[in-house]
């Protein structure tokens, strides 16, 4: 597990620097093209409905819950903070490709729906990269997975990993659908949350099993 995190995260450092110098540039624009023409206009709200739960605020709250949940397990304990600590890691990773990769977001024409009260409640990053809702919505995904196998079948494994990953892909392509991000910024994202994710589930994974 240690080597799949750091792979991830190199995987992601490296994948930054093709990001930053025009790395799927024409990709990204036409994927975003592709959705926004294939998918229907009345979705709008429910895409955005599904991000609401890896917004910052409530992915705080999950990591809170997570890591109380963690804490009365006898076999974790301290090692319950490992997951705030690699959270606080990633939002450090988002906040590198924020000012580092300086990866422009997608132009305003092509954001459905920025808001119905505009210029109040709208906010248009400069800089995309990475998407900090992929990247969350993995963490928290893999990390609720790990805490909650130990004590399943694996058919529950399957159907929780089954349903959690089913809900990754529906934020990461409602991310890119809505033109709020790019897919390279989707990819970055799950990047930094696999990374990060993984690295939580080695360091509990001796206590654990």
């Amino acid at each position: 597990m240690l080597l799949f995190s750091l792979f991830a995260l190199l995987t992601f450092y490296v994948f930054s620097h093709g990001v930053k110098h025009g790395f799927l540039k024409q990709t990204d624009f036409d994927t975003t093209v592709r959705l926004q023409n294939h998918i229907p206009a009345r979705f709008d709200e429910i895409w955005e409905d599904l991000a609401f739960f890896v917004t910052p605020v409530p992915s705080i709250f999950f990591v809170g819950l997570l890591t109380i949940a963690a804490f009365a397990n006898k076999k974790i304990r301290l090692r319950a903070l490992i997951i705030p600590i690699l959270f606080g890691a990633l939002a450090m990773g988002e906040l590198y490709g924020k000012s580092v990769v300086h990866h422009p977001a997608p132009p305003f024409f092509m954001i459905k729906n920025p808001t119905t009260i505009f210029p109040q409640f709208y906010v248009n990053e400069q800089y995309s990269y990475p998407s900090g809702h992929t990247a969350r919505a993995v963490f928290l995904a893999i990390v609720l997975w790990s805490l909650t196998i130990q004590q399943c079948t694996m058919k529950k494994r399957f159907l929780i990993g089954a349903g959690l990953g089913l809900y990754v892909g529906l934020v990461a392509l409602g991310r890119i659908y809505l033109g709020h991000h790019w897919l390279s910024d989707v990819i970055g994202g799950g990047l930094l949350g696999i990374g990060m994710a993984f690295g939580c589930y080695f360091l509990t994974y001796p206590i654990l099993y």
